[in-house]
């Protein structure tokens, strides 16, 4: 699908307070937890139909309510909201084939954030229904919506720089900040970026507390996969057997986050798995290479248009680590980035010490 046939709309999203079925299973079966769903809900209901879906299978059924609803089956929580890409989608019910054309859509709609330099957040993807097709029996119309980062990432930052800086320094970092949207101009991002990464670097001179300000607007490491590490590394009794076993790991839901792990001493060294590893694998040109390893969209614009930014920024991704490492290890740790594509490498590699905190 063309970007150009996606026609994507941006939207703020309420927070919003649901009754909810989670299930493990397939599109089609969705209308019959619906049925379910709605037998319990009854007159609460306050909004038409939402589903998450969460990967691997792992699908949510949703109605907003008026007030919490709860049975054996049924739990009520409320569902954040926030900025979202958004493109429409016209299904039907308890079709596979609409199933199939859902996920090209979202396919479509992903490699659309990756080509216009789009931060997506950890939030999973959600479809929320507008209603029936009234000249389709059977067939409904819905919004497709992609949770966005940039605001929660710039949200993060303020906070951080709130509990490590001055007010002065964090007036002064976060300058500009209010104008950068998702669908803002991406040269106008890199700019602002690379502004932010400067000024922080100029008003904080201890890499120790630009590095904790920083490693705070890091994407949200997954709570099931921490649990997930976690239970194994207590079922294999420790950190060497654990690191053995984390070699072959295929990561969560089939999806890799990190790669190569090496124990040296007092410290392990590990590398983030690129987010485009095809085009990663197969690059020969060394920009396109690291430009294809990092997560970062506007550090992955800024590569490719040869723009250099602070390597101060990379302290992001020491943020991504230290909630695995801190849960397995039932202590606090030091991260700190080794190698990354911001200072020339073709791999991030970050360094997870193992004594008295990572104080050196």
């Amino acid at each position: 699908m063309a970007n150009d046939q996606l026609n994507v709309h941006w939207k703020t999203v309420d927070d919003t307070l649901v009754a909810t079925i989670r299930f493990q299973g397939e599109y089609d079966e969705t209308g019959d937890y619906f049925a379910k769903l709605e037998g319990v809900v009854g007159p609460h209901a306050d909004g038409d139909r939402i589903v998450i879906y969460r990967g691997g299978g792992t699908i949510e059924v949703c109605l907003p309510v008026k007030e919490p609803v709860e049975s054996d089956e049924v739990k009520s929580r409320l569902l954040e909201g926030g900025q979202m890409l958004c493109s429409t989608f016209r299904g039907q019910y308890g079709s596979e084939e609409a199933g199939k054309a859902l996920g090209e859509k979202f396919g479509a709609m992903w490699r659309y954030t990756i080509d216009h330099h789009i931060g997506v957040s950890e939030a999973p993807w959600r479809e929320a229904h507008l209603g029936d097709d009234p000249e389709d029996p059977g067939a409904y119309a819905s919004e497709l919506q992609v949770p966005l980062l940039l605001q929660k990432w710039l949200g993060r930052f303020e906070d951080s720089l709130a509990q490590f800086a001055s007010d002065d320094v964090k007036r002064e970092v976060l300058e500009g900040s209010d104008g950068i949207l998702p669908q803002s101009d991406t040269d106008k991002k890199i700019a602002w970026v690379k502004g932010a990464m400067e000024r922080l670097d100029a008003a904080v001179p201890d890499e120790d507390t630009r590095r904790e300000i920083v490693c705070r607007c890091a994407h949200i490491y997954p709570a099931e996969q921490i649990q997930k590490l976690k239970s194994k590394y207590e079922e294999l009794g420790g950190l060497e057997p654990f690191m053995t076993w984390l070699k072959e790991d295929p990561g969560y839901r089939g999806a890799p986050y990190y790669r190569d792990p090496e124990r040296g001493d007092d410290v392990i060294f590990i590398d983030k798995a690129p987010q485009e590893a095809a085009k990663h694998r197969e690059a020969t040109d060394p920009s396109v290479k690291r430009a294809s390893a990092c997560h970062c969209p506007i550090i992955k614009a800024a590569i490719q248009r040869g723009e250099e930014i602070s390597p101060t920024f990379c302290n992001c991704g020491t943020g991504w680590f230290k909630p695995l490492w801190e849960t397995l290890l039932e202590r606090p740790v030091r991260i700190t980035c080794e190698e990354s594509v911001l200072q020339g490498h073709d791999r991030c590699k970050f360094a997870i010490y193992l004594n008295d905190g990572g104080k050196e």
